[in-house]
This record gives C-alpha cells, structure tokens and sequence, in this order.
C-alpha cells in the first residue's frame, strides 16, 4: 500500500509518490517529520512554486509544537505541512467568506497544496485551548457558549461555500465510502442511509477540528481550513464532495474526543447540543439544500448521526495508517451503532403504520368522490388521523441528535 512511483524521476528525489489508499491512487509526501531547522525547511522545499505571501529569507524556524512558525524578512508566519496533499484551496478561498481563516500563500507541486501559510498571531489561542481551560475550571458555561460560537462560525462558513458550488445528494457514492471504510477498518458494523434533502454536496471544509477555530481581537470566531487525511484525499481524487453535516460531525466527534472520559455525560450532552444549536441557528438554508436546518439534522434518512459513524470509521482507518490505535470515542461510537440501529428498526414501525394511514385516506377520499357514504367519509378520517397520529410519533420518537452517541 505504501509502494508507489515518484511523480518524476527517482534520482531527483522528488518528495511525492503516488500510493494506493481505499483503492485509490493519491499521493503522498514522503518527508515523514516536519523540518526542524533552517536548513532541514530548505531542503524540503526546494521543489516546491510558491504562491501568495510565503515567508522570505528565514530567520528563524520553531517547530516544537503542532505547528511550524517560522521568523523572516517577510513577517511572522505558521505554516502546515500536508502528508496527503490535494488541489483546490484556491478554489474555496474565492468565497472570501470573513468567518474563514484563509491562507495567505503556499508551497504547491503539480497543482497539490503542500504547505500553506498563515500570519501568525502569538498571542491568539485556539477554541480547543480556551474549552479545555474551561473544562480545567469546571466552568461549563463558558464552553458551552464557545462551542456554540464554533458552530455559529462553521455555519456561517458553509453558507458562504455553498453561494460558489452545491450539488445534489451524492448517495451511492457516500454509501460507497463508508462501505470501502467499513471493509478496510474490519468493522462489525453495517449502516447506509437514503440521505434524503437536506444534504446537498457543497464545497465543504473537511475535518473540522476545535483547533481549527480561533477567536479575532474584534471577538469574531473564526476558522482554518484542515489539511486532509488519507482518506479524505482518496475522497477528493475520485471527485466526492460532502454535505455541510459532514463538517459539523466532524467537529462534533473531535468535542468527543478531546472530552472523552473528563466530563459527565450530561455535560458531555450540553457541549453538544451547544454546537448544534450554534449550527443550527444560523440563518440561511443553502447549507441544506432549503431543507430548515433543524429537521436536516434528524436521523431519519442519515442526519447528523450517520456522518458521526463515518467519522469514526474514518479516525479509525487514519490511525491505523499511522500504526497508531484507534481513540476510545471511536471504539465507544462503533461499539453503540447496533443499538441505535434496533432503536431506528422500532421507530420504523410508527412509519409503516403512518403509510397505511395515508393509503386508507387516499382510498376513503377517491370513494367519497366517486359515491359519498359515511362509511367512505369515516374511512378517509380514520385514514387522515392515522397518518398525522403515527407520522407524529415516527418523528417523537427518534433519537434527539445531541443525544446520540453519549
């Protein structure tokens, strides 16, 4: 899986290769530690065009932490290193939506986004700092309200992305996905969904992550595009965009993973519904296809519930590319989804009815019209409040999405 071929001649030690992932070929950069020096950033880029505002004549390069963030001429600097590279950042930023954090410049090869940059502000600190400082304090209402900004922020993001490129509910070819997922990671379990309106493929942001999002000096959330794993950039090389809900199960499972044995569950519940609410909240409907955004995110035909699943599954394969375990929270995810599936089996009982409902008032009102009886009046009644009686309870009764997976 690892073997591949070098985009051009081995002897130039082009630092790409091309390998398969999910049965499908990407590439793959092959420096496997972000450079430490001076000299070590020298010769990982030399290869590379640059693009926009990229740090010039270096004087100094820090890469201690999860980021690269490097003194020059030019200004302070962060710059991200993508092991999966993929194209079309360019294309996203022509949103110009102000929630978006976007590059400022970047290293490309061949059209791949390699390393992208940012200005660097030392002082501002990430929304997966700030929660866990309030997590520490025990002062849950704080993060809740973060959380809440974050998915104000991400909504605001996607309806900006979604003004550039939305397309229809792409069914076959995310089922297809999780099914490669499902198969590549050995996984037990079985899910597919219809995916009924409501989710629209757009141009969405990918693996959103609590550290992605940061909050301005004016006190505006704000968010950075994340870099692909493998097998989001297998996604991209065979043309997949995702819907909005992809993006916020994202963020969603990353709350999960950071808080994951630390705070109680109800608590864990209110983290959550916080960023739902935030989502959710937020005015406009391009995100969702028209679909109010509230009934886009019930389980019923997949909502968000399912995109946490896939998200599980993908943070399961991803690990195990690094040779690392998977996290608890996507043991706990996996190890739930039979359980929440007999809960759907159940509730689909209340939507059968509700179909037989609608066919005895459909029946009862052609033979009003055809010869009026009271027994055919009585019949499209019956039929009419049967339907509104069962659909009403199909919908109660599923599971609240805050409340799935805790």
């Amino acid at each position: 899986m690892e073997s591949g071929d070098a985009l051009s001649d081995p002897d130039s030690k082009t630092p790409i290769t091309m390998v398969e992932v999910l049965g499908t070929r990407i590439h793959k950069t092959l420096f496997e530690n972000t450079p430490s020096s001076i000299e070590e950033w020298v010769e990982h880029t030399q290869f590379f065009e640059a693009w926009g505002d990229v740090p010039v004549e270096l004087i100094s390069l820090d890469s201690s932490r999860k980021k690269i963030v490097i003194e020059s001429r030019s200004g302070s600097y962060r710059a991200e290193m993508s092991r999966w590279p993929v194209s079309g950042m360019r294309a996203r930023m022509r949103s110009e939506n102000n929630r978006v954090d976007w590059p400022v410049g970047g290293l490309s090869m061949e059209g791949l986004d390699i390393i992208l940059f940012w200005k660097h502000e030392p002082n501002s600190a990430d929304a997966e700092e700030v929660m866990l400082q309030h997590i520490a304090s025990r002062d849950m209402d704080s993060a809740t309200q973060l959380l809440e900004r974050c998915g104000r922020a991400l909504a605001s993001a996607q309806e900006g992305l979604s003004a550039q490129w939305t397309g229809p509910s792409n069914s076959r070819a995310w089922n297809s996905s999780i099914t490669k997922l499902e198969e590549a990671t050995k996984s037990r379990t079985l899910w597919r969904a219809p995916f009924k309106p409501g989710m629209p493929a757009m141009l969405s942001l990918g693996k959103m992550s609590l550290d992605r999002f940061s909050e301005s000096h004016e006190g505006a959330m704000r968010l950075r595009p994340p870099m692909c794993g493998p097998s989001d950039a297998a996604s991209k090389s065979r043309g997949i965009e995702w819907p909005a809900l992809r993006d916020l199960a994202a963020l969603l499972y990353n709350i999960g993973e950071i808080t994951h044995g630390n705070i109680e569950t109800e608590d864990f519940a209110n983290l959550r519904l916080a960023a739902i609410r935030g989502w959710s909240d937020h005015p406009g409907r391009r995100r969702t296809g028209g679909v109010e955004p509230q009934r886009a995110l019930q389980i019923i035909g997949g909502g968000l519930s399912i995109w946490e699943y896939e998200q599980a599954l993908t943070s399961k394969f991803d690990t195990s590319e690094k040779s690392s375990s998977a996290s608890p929270r996507t043991d706990y995810i996996l190890r739930n989804v039979a359980s929440i599936q007999r809960k759907l089996f159940t509730i689909r009982i209340f939507s059968a009815a509700s179909l037989v409902g609608a066919s005895s008032a459909f029946l009862g009102i052609i033979a009003s019209i055809l010869e009026p009886t009271q027994m055919s009046f009585t019949a499209a009644t019956a039929g009419v409040s049967v339907y509104i009686l069962m659909n009403g309870l199909y919908r109660y009764m599923a599971p609240n999405p805050e409340s799935i997976f805790t």
